[in-house]
């Protein structure tokens, strides 16, 4: 069995609040009494009891973080800037993988509350909206992320997403295409709906009438890119398409293969993100890149302070995409 806290006091003849003042590092201990109590606890690699420390400072050094697929490599990205800007605060990260699925979402909040978390970083859909009494009842620091529900008072961190999806419509449009389609995200949560207005909002000051044919909702999967696209075929034959994410622009890599369609002289196709897979398929897809990284940590920071400085109100943060053109785009001949 390891060394206690009553063992480290009795060996330094001090009591062991003295101790827990030192392993706390709360003041009103004389620096001679810090280094003897410091080097008993080093020559025994004494390590202190988490939950107990947490029980007495009331914070656990522990956040969550909720996000919607881990599967997605667009997530993956953001949990190595929460991890890297945690670590080096001495807080622990709970992640929590809902699936896409609400009462998961509902699920990995109860968890977490339950574990004494000290803050939570969350995306969730705008569905959930409804179920978050509880979490508003627990008076723990939140931050949102990518997925914001704007009836939710917490910061949010996030990139304009209907200026991203402007861009990325208008690229096409100046390229000279005026049948560009749009398979949205699940149009559940905020940045698919944001996206689809940019998308419009790019038709309608380029004089290009919506046509609703060449809309098809996926859900953000490599899946529903696949059956959003060939559903797209049947309907209209566009000459571009921008998708809401880079994944469900893979899935229709293989409608185009099945169609026998060459991409991008049968038709011009921009995603939305950046994933690595991004540049390895062929041709390579041009898109519009995040800054993943620096969304996990600025919401990561964010937390922190809120947690550590008990500050009650934060701005939202916005950051803007930026255009990766590579080869799945093709300029149409007048």
């Amino acid at each position: 069995m390891g060394i206690t806290i009553k063992d480290i006091a009795r060996q330094a003849n001090v009591s062991t609040t003295t101790v827990s003042r030192v392993i706390n590092n709360k003041p009103d201990v004389s620096d001679s009494t810090k280094e003897k109590i410091q080097k008993i606890i080093n020559k025994n690699n004494y390590q202190p009891n988490n939950i107990a420390r947490g029980l007495v400072l009331k914070k656990t050094k522990t956040i969550g973080l909720i996000i919607p697929d881990i599967s997605n490599p667009f997530f993956p990205e953001i949990i190595k800037g929460v991890e890297h800007k945690t670590k080096g605060s001495g807080y622990s990260v709970i992640i929590c993988d809902t699936e896409n699925q609400i009462k998961q979402e509902k699920s990995s909040i109860d968890l977490l509350i339950n574990n004494r978390v000290d803050g939570i970083i969350m995306s969730l859909s705008s569905e959930s909206v409804m179920d978050l009494n509880t979490i508003k009842k627990s008076d723990l620091s939140i931050v949102q992320l990518d997925r914001n529900i704007p009836e939710l008072k917490y910061p949010m961190v996030s990139v304009d997403n209907k200026l991203s999806a402007y861009k990325a419509t208008e690229y096409l449009i100046n390229l000279g295409h005026n049948k560009v389609g749009h398979v949205t995200g699940d149009m559940n949560t905020k940045p698919a709906i944001d996206r689809l207005k940019g998308y419009k909002k790019a038709l309608k000051d380029n004089n290009i009438n919506f046509n609703d044919k060449l809309v098809i909702n996926g859900d953000y999967s490599k899946k529903s890119g696949y059956n959003a696209m060939k559903k797209m075929l049947k309907n209209e034959n566009p000459t571009a398409v921008f998708f809401a994410n880079d994944l469900m622009a893979l899935g229709a890599y293989e409608v185009f293969d099945e169609y026998e369609l060459k991409v991008p002289d049968d038709i011009s196709i921009i995603g939305h993100d950046d994933i690595d897979v991004s540049s390895l398929v062929q041709p390579k897809l041009t898109t519009m890149r995040q800054p993943k990284n620096k969304l996990g940590k600025i919401a990561a920071k964010i937390l922190l302070d809120l947690i550590e400085n008990n500050k009650e109100f934060y701005e939202d943060v916005v950051l803007n995409t930026e255009l990766v053109e590579r080869q799945s785009v093709k300029k149409l001949e007048s």
